[in-house]
């Protein structure tokens, strides 16, 4: 178990600290390079890249646009059209990213938020299963509840880890061995976590994408589309979760997660089956 808890912080820390440096850079697109649009993406690449991978890459962006919408909740709002589709720029190579956009070595993409852009290079492994659907979460989370919205780092950071390829076993089986081996740490101080170092790491945001994994398998898809609205509107997290979720506080919300999490067999959380993406 530990050492499954050491090969998921080295994930998450690449992923947390990517999208620390997202606010950094503008882009400045070369000439040179190519544009692909599709219903909800606009992607920019290198011309030295096949046009057969740049047509893969696009449907299987789409396809995790529908399926992270339909997850949420969300199929219905048709957000990104038009020029407000979201832009991924894909380098050539790993080097020619990282010198580029000023990443470091061990980047694989960046995101900007606010303006729905995605970096990353070609062949990049695990992209499709981890970076992709992660960052695209981020911008669809904020994208309905507003950029300046205040809620708590798991909820945003579970929300996004929760929508990742496989997450229900990479997350989920993993706090169900910390609880077994009383090394949980209840809501109410993960909710106090604002600088995560790589040990913290390991168990906030598998904590975090569980509780996330909660909600939405618990309660029905309509409680997360109101939770959303209700935010963007400028309600209080927790007024808003007692309103919809019947939960009051973070105490409340661990006694009811713990509850639903006591109720799953490790043969449960290893037999799930619909946390792969079939292409």
């Amino acid at each position: 178990m530990l050492t499954r808890i050491r090969r998921v912080s080295i994930i998450i820390l690449i992923l947390s600290t990517f999208t620390c440096f997202c606010f950094a850079q503008t882009h400045s697109l070369k000439p040179q390079w190519n544009e692909y649009k599709s219903d909800h993406f606009i992607v920019h690449y290198h011309p030295d890249i096949p046009n057969k991978y740049i047509r893969e890459f696009t449907r299987k962006c789409e396809r995790y646009y529908c399926l992270l919408t339909e997850r949420l909740g969300l199929r219905r709002f048709d957000y990104w059209t038009w020029e407000d589709r979201a832009r991924i720029f894909i380098y050539e190579s790993r080097q020619e990213y990282t010198e580029g956009r000023g990443r470091p070595e061990w980047s694989m993409a960046s995101v900007r938020i606010r303006k729905k852009f995605i970096d990353t290079f070609y062949f990049e492994e695990g992209f499709f299963d981890i970076v992709l659907p992660h960052e695209l979460t981020h911008i669809i989370l904020r994208e309905i509840i507003g950029s300046k919205t205040k809620v708590p780092l798991w909820f945003e950071e579970g929300v996004a880890c929760a929508n990742e390829n496989d997450c229900y076993v990479k997350y989920l089986l993993l706090v169900k061995g910390f609880l077994d081996e009383e090394a949980y740490i209840p809501i109410p101080e993960i909710e106090k976590m604002d600088k995560l170092s790589a040990e913290s790491q390991a168990i906030f945001y598998p904590i975090a994408a569980s509780v996330v994994i909660f909600l939405l398998e618990d309660y029905k898809k309509e409680h997360f589309v109101q939770l959303c609205r209700k935010l963007r509107d400028g309600n209080t997290f927790y007024k808003t979760m007692d309103k919809i979720y019947g939960i009051k506080d973070a105490e409340d919300l661990d006694e009811k997660f713990l509850s639903f999490l006591r109720n799953k067999s490790y043969r449960d959380i290893a037999a799930h089956q619909s946390s792969g993406v079939h292409w």
